[in-house]
């Protein structure tokens, strides 16, 4: 066989699969359309209640709410989304708990919010996969949606952790700054001295492997915690939503991106009855929505990150630098070590940390070399 009849096969089953995926709740959506009485589709609607993890003026919320708005377009108005605020029903921390029991239809928060119920949560939102591997955010999706990397997570979470939930990723974020802080920081050895707020999960446990001092609190908790001089400094999500916290008030420096979360993507989590009871169309534009938010998010996440980091140095004074390249080397030795144990100590760990880096070795050679280009192009700007 030819090459180019080589590609054509790959494309061939490519194709095939997506009709697999799609066309099935498509075909039989719209039979099921056509075999109801006339005006009786129109007439089933439904209400789903999403709390958030977020406060309504993070952009993650606003996402959420032209998510809601397309899917009342999308879908006539058959389904209907009502928005509730972080803590507006139940803690953050007990969302998916709600969800799975019925108390909410849906909620939105990260999969590393799952990590207490199963370690293997965090790697399906900011695995340090793909730095150790010089990867980036779009293989992560990649790799969810073409490499099994979603029916893994959807194990995870039925039979791993036993919840009646199914989860649609919506909020990609691209990557993450080191974050705030008052005094400079220098090295690694320096950064070991200071009281951090980290996130949760996996990535916290690599900061205390590492040997930092961190503490876990809630977006709302930083400033008043800072404030108090519990903490010396935090990281949160990107310069945007940090900005709708008010940390530019409680810190005068901003570290950028660093590797511990070198990706990160939020995810509605809806009750699995409540799933059941949407007909397949319906189904079908709830994934079809959170894939056009995926795409709107990152969009918005390019130009507006860039305009808050403008704000935070132009009208807040605040000094931007780049993190340390030893904080970099420090975080992935210990991102290996905790990588290694926790794949000793659960085989479902361990079968995601394989998968993923199988991936990585697959995609390496073509999109690893895009991205060398591109490292190259930004170093060697022309326009700035």
């Amino acid at each position: 066989m030819c090459e180019s009849e080589e590609q054509k096969v790959m494309l061939e089953q490519h194709v095939d699969r997506q009709r697999a995926r799609w066309g099935v709740a498509t075909a039989l959506s719209a039979a099921l359309f056509v075999s109801l009485p006339m005006g009786a589709a129109a007439q089933e609607t439904h209400t789903m209640r999403i709390q958030s993890a977020v406060a309504s003026g993070a952009m993650s919320y606003e996402m959420l709410e032209r998510f809601a708005e397309r899917l009342h377009a999308m879908s006539g108005g058959q389904l209907e989304v009502e928005l509730y605020s972080a803590g507006a029903i139940v803690p953050s921390p007990r969302i998916l708990d709600a969800v799975d029991n019925g108390t909410l239809e849906a909620g939105f928060a990260w999969p590393q919010y799952w990590a207490g119920k199963h370690p293997a949560a965090s790697l399906f939102s900011n695995t340090p996969v793909w730095a150790m591997s010089g990867m980036d955010s779009l293989t992560h999706l990649s790799w969810m949606y073409e490499g099994g990397g979603l029916e893994m997570y959807q194990e995870l979470l039925s039979e791993e952790i036993g919840v009646d939930v199914v989860p649609i990723f919506v909020t990609p974020s691209g990557w993450q700054p080191l974050g705030w802080f008052n005094t400079p920081v220098e090295s690694w050895e320096q950064f070991k001295e200071l009281s951090y707020r980290s996130p949760p999960g996996l990535a916290g446990e690599i900061y205390e492997e590492a040997g930092a001092n961190v503490t876990f609190l809630t977006g709302e908790e930083i400033v008043p915690a800072a404030e108090r001089g519990v903490i010396d400094g935090a990281e949160w999500l990107n310069p945007l939503e940090d900005m709708s916290f008010g940390l530019q008030d409680a810190f005068d420096r901003y570290y950028l991106t660093t590797v511990h979360q070198f990706m990160d993507i939020g995810e509605i989590v809806i009750n699995g009855d409540f799933w059941r009871g949407l007909s397949p169309q319906l189904q079908a534009m709830v994934r079809t929505a959170a894939m056009a938010t995926i795409v709107e998010t990152y969009n918005n996440d390019i130009l507006r990150n860039a305009q808050a980091l403008n704000t935070l140095r132009d009208e807040h004074g605040i000094t931007i630098e780049p993190t340390p390249q030893s904080v970099h080397n420090a975080l992935m030795e210990a991102a290996g070590r905790v990588l290694e144990r926790r794949s000793e100590e659960n085989e479902f760990f361990r079968e995601v940390v394989e998968s993923q880096s199988e991936f990585a070795r697959t995609t390496q050679p073509w999109w690893g070399e895009v991205l060398r280009m591109y490292d190259g192009l930004s170093e060697n700007a022309v326009i700035k």
